[in-house]
């Protein structure tokens, strides 16, 4: 199950896939122009877009490079499987084409692939991590991180820009479940902060931390 968000011009064909989407399980929020996606668009959660490409460029190309910073993975509606090359190339984050015209089954696969593949690799601002390899780089350079380190990066890659809640980390990172809060998170943010730089991680006052784009 994953957070899907639908950039289709045509109001038939966006309900469609909307219907074909929610029956596999997945939440749909739908738009018909890249200015009301943007405001559908949620903060810090994982979202995959779907765009298609008849969509005016000038203001598709922005918004592409606000996901592209965050990692997210696109979907590319198109026209001409000519162009299929040319977007991946201009999307250099995890993106796929599926060429017009599709089936639902279509649809419903090329979804399920590009997730797949996205959750392989984990990618905010210069930050990119391996999740089969586990390996991380920052400006292409590489981090090495202890296994608790890794999984609480992780935890915070999961949720860009957005405050993750200590709690919610030890859960995530740890595995534990009603201990309540413990210095645990606090001394290994403290050892990733010296790691990744002191303004990558951000504390939230009586919330937890935020992972921001630097």
């Amino acid at each position: 199950m994953a957070n899907l968000l639908i950039l289709e011009p045509d109001d038939r064909l966006r309900r469609n896939m909307c219907r074909v989407l929610q029956k596999t399980g997945h939440r749909c929020c739908a738009a018909g122009s890249v200015a009301e996606g943007e405001a559908k668009l949620t903060s810090g959660q994982r979202m995959m877009t779907i765009l298609n490409t008849r969509l005016p460029w000038t203001q598709s190309r922005p918004f592409l490079r606000a996901l592209e910073e965050k990692g997210l993975p696109v979907l590319f509606l198109a026209q001409d499987a000519a162009n299929a090359a040319h977007l991946k190339a201009l999307y250099p984050a995890c993106s796929e084409v599926l060429v017009a015209p599709f089936t639902g089954l279509q649809l419903a696969n090329a979804v399920f692939t590009l997730l797949k593949e996205a959750n392989k690799t984990l990618m905010h601002g210069k930050l990119r991590m391996d999740v089969e390899k586990r390996q991380v780089t920052q400006d292409g350079k590489p981090l090495r991180l202890t296994t608790q380190e890794f999984e609480l990066l992780r935890a915070l890659m999961l949720k860009p820009d957005t405050a993750v809640t200590r709690e919610e980390l030890l859960r995530k990172a740890w595995g534990y479940q009603g201990m309540g809060v413990t210095r645990t998170v606090d001394v290994h943010v403290q050892r990733l902060r010296r790691k990744l730089g002191a303004a990558a991680i951000e504390t939230v006052y009586k919330t937890g931390y935020r992972l921001r784009a630097v």
